[in-house]
């Protein structure tokens, strides 16, 4: 395998060779510094991008077209790591060396370019995907376990940018019109930072195609890594009731670690070990021994420095599961951690890390990880210090956590 970083007069090429796989990954990521309300515009806006355009005047003619290209995958999607967010577009097709066409790749370019240059802002196409996107944004207070995330997030983050939602906010949403988000899609083009990155078996010649179809943009910087913090004095406690079968437990700890920082890699190891894998101690003191919950798994915000507990429950465990959760992370404190668990552990820890490359889809994202970060990913130097980690290094990380918010969506038949 070979990485080659290439800059353009305004975009930035990244080209992963490897022989591995036999077909080719194309994505084009457009970057941005989130603010309050483009997370909004730039959801709508990818749903759009993705599902008409001038030539391709319905996700059939889109299909028909894929089908053409041998079986071709496509979508455009937003997220956000951290401080940025994106607009991904990708393809994903066959190797033109297994099917004989020498003119595959290029169609793949042509098609992934036209659906970015493209777009079909008319009523009914912006109208209808706005409509879908409400539907989700409703759809969030079903899904109780996200809810209590939000209202949690919301708690936590009351003054800080980590507090909008990936995917932006329905009352934004609701009051954009077609032309705004046409003028907000050329604002992106011309100003958003572009990596165009190509993974697969590939010649050089696609250095040519890159620069003749997605040379645009602008060579800007953004720093992902969200260092906003708030005094705690003491931790915060609420509870809001609704009409559920089952309650959410939400528990947020600050943590004070960030994806660059030295102890990085082992937050991410005391985490797995907390309740980040199916031997945790959270899912097994928790949810197997004592029964007090439903599910229970934690997550680490490593842009943010913040780790998170949530557990669904019966409103009546409350007080016995939130004091088993505490005890989990005292027993670590005080030195409470089998050998068995933390190698178990790091095993698991380590096979992700190795299955990294195990799918075109993954590497790119961390070519991108890497280049928004401007820290070069290599699994081999990974996994050499994960296998470092220490028993004492864990106990040292864990002391790091300071409890920000607990938070119940307590569930009852009798709940409005």
């Amino acid at each position: 395998m070979c990485y080659t970083k290439i800059p353009l007069d305004k975009a930035t090429l990244h080209i992963y060779k490897t022989k591995k796989f036999k077909k080719i990954t194309i994505d084009v990521v457009l970057s941005d510094k989130v603010d309050e309300t483009n997370l909004s515009y730039r959801t709508l806006l990818s749903r759009v991008m993705e599902s008409k355009s001038t030539k391709y005047l319905t996700k059939r003619d889109i299909n028909r077209k894929l089908d053409m290209l041998y079986g071709a995958t496509f979508g455009i999607s937003s997220a956000k790591e951290g401080l940025t967010t994106y607009i991904d577009a990708s393809i994903d097709g066959v190797n033109p060396r297994y099917v004989l066409d020498d003119n595959l790749l290029e169609e793949m370019f042509e098609f992934l370019s036209h659906m970015l240059f493209n777009p079909s802002f008319d009523n009914k196409n912006v109208n209808e995907e706005k409509r879908l996107l409400l539907d989700d944004y409703n759809q969030e207070y079903d899904n109780k376990s996200a809810l209590a995330a939000i209202r949690c997030n919301n708690i936590a983050f009351k003054n800080e940018i980590a507090r909008f939602k990936a995917n932006g906010e329905k009352e934004i949403v609701e009051k954009i019109t077609n032309k705004e988000l046409e003028k907000y899609y050329k604002y992106v083009i011309e100003n958003n930072k572009v990596d165009i990155i190509i993974c697969g078996d590939v010649f050089d010649s696609v250095i040519d195609l890159a620069k003749k179809h997605f040379d645009f943009g602008k060579p800007n910087k953004f720093y992902p890594i969200d260092y906003e913090e708030k005094s705690i004095v003491k931790a915060i406690y609420e509870k809001d009731k609704v009409k559920a079968s089952q309650s959410q437990l939400v528990v947020k700890y600050r943590c004070y670690t960030r994806v660059k920082d030295s102890d990085y890699l082992a937050m991410c190891l005391f985490e797995t070990i907390f309740g980040g894998f199916s031997s945790s101690l959270l899912f097994t003191n928790v949810r197997e021994k004592n029964s007090l919950c439903y599910t229970i798994r934690s997550s680490y915000a490593a842009y943010k420095g913040v780790i998170t507990v949530i557990a669904g429950i019966n409103a009546k465990d409350y007080d016995n599961a939130l004091k088993l959760i505490f005890e989990q992370l005292t027993n670590i404190q005080n030195g409470t951690l089998s050998d068995e668990l933390l190698e178990m552990a790091r095993l698991n820890m380590l096979s992700g890390i190795k299955r990294t490359g195990d799918s075109l889809y993954s590497i790119a994202k961390k070519i991108y990880s890497s280049e928004i970060l401007e820290k070069e990913f290599n699994i081999s130097e990974y996994v050499e210090k994960i296998g470092q980690i220490t028993k004492e290094d864990i106990i040292r990380v864990s002391k790091k956590l300071v409890l920000d918010v607990v938070y119940l969506l307590e569930g009852g038949a009798n709940n409005d």
